[in-house]
């Protein structure tokens, strides 16, 4: 899922702190960040974001589970817009000042 925070109160570490997600790492233009449903490291919310210009561009999706074979990065997701848990968590994101 993806959405835009248009001139977030903070920088893209700080604003995605006070929103419950612990910075996990760096590529590039992307940061990504991760909160757990839990207190297991799975299932998770985990965002990609590029800044441009004075906008958060965050992509979004729910780990269920870690990568099932030694060397890969895929596990099972859900990614739909159309997912309840995930519409209110980007609302909740946006709310955040």
């Amino acid at each position: 899922m993806k959405f835009v925070i248009e001139n977030p109160s903070a920088g893209a570490a700080q604003f995605f702190r006070r929103a419950g997600y612990t910075f996990q790492k760096r590529e590039g233009d992307e940061m990504a960040f991760v909160r757990r449903l839990t207190d297991q490291p799975f299932p998770r919310f985990h965002l990609f974001v590029i800044i441009v210009g004075f906008q958060f561009h965050v992509n979004f999706h729910i780990d269920h589970k870690a990568a099932s074979y030694e060397g890969q990065n895929m596990h099972s997701g859900e990614y739909d817009s159309d997912s309840k848990i995930l519409k209110e968590e980007a609302e909740r994101i946006k709310s955040i000042s």
